[in-house]
């Protein structure tokens, strides 16, 4: 009698390990879930690509296509460019250093009417300010036919803000 209270003492104890045992693994699969960044490419690398805060390695699992507003093809990853908006689908928390790092799992190059007039904003702004590092403080803001951000200029450290007329490309840093 004493071993088969014994026996299910243990067991009781083994159900009540097991019961919270499974709230760390839902809690570990809410942390993988499928999170997605939308904002602009400001740097592509070969491995790498920069949005908004965040570097996502890119890699030959990595699936693209290209959404025009109304269909999504297949691209490749030899299409994506800086500038281009785009929305990055990843998985698994970021790395916890700045820039952030994750790993991008579908990269989606939006190329609808508004995207692409935006895109050809900052590519303008970029390539007459010759920036190769310009890492983007938050989302920008459009308002009326601008559109605004905060940057850091990584190699210099330099933090400012960019207003970009959509029609004319014309722009200004810091009220200048």
């Amino acid at each position: 009698m004493a071993s088969f209270m014994l026996l299910a003492a243990c067991s009781d104890d083994q159900a009540a390990q097991t019961e919270t045992e499974e709230p760390k693994q839902e809690e570990a699969a809410v942390e993988q879930k499928e999170m997605s960044e939308e904002g602009f490419i400001t740097q592509v690398t070969e491995s790498q690509i920069l949005v908004n805060n965040i570097y996502f390695n890119i890699n030959d699992k990595v699936e693209v296509r290209s959404d025009n507003g109304t269909e999504i093809s297949d691209s490749k990853i030899s299409d994506i460019r800086t500038g281009m908006k785009v929305s990055v689908d990843y998985t698994g928390p970021l790395a916890e250093k700045f820039p952030m790092e994750g790993e991008a799992g579908t990269v989606t190059i939006l190329a609808d009417e508004e995207s692409a007039k935006r895109s050809e904003a900052l590519q303008a702004f970029i390539n007459k300010e010759q920036l190769s590092s310009l890492l983007m403080m938050g989302q920008p803001i459009v308002r009326d036919n601008e559109i605004g951000f905060l940057f850091s200029n990584m190699e210099t450290g330099d933090v400012s803000e960019v207003r970009i007329d959509l029609d004319t490309h014309e722009y200004t840093i810091g009220g200048k």
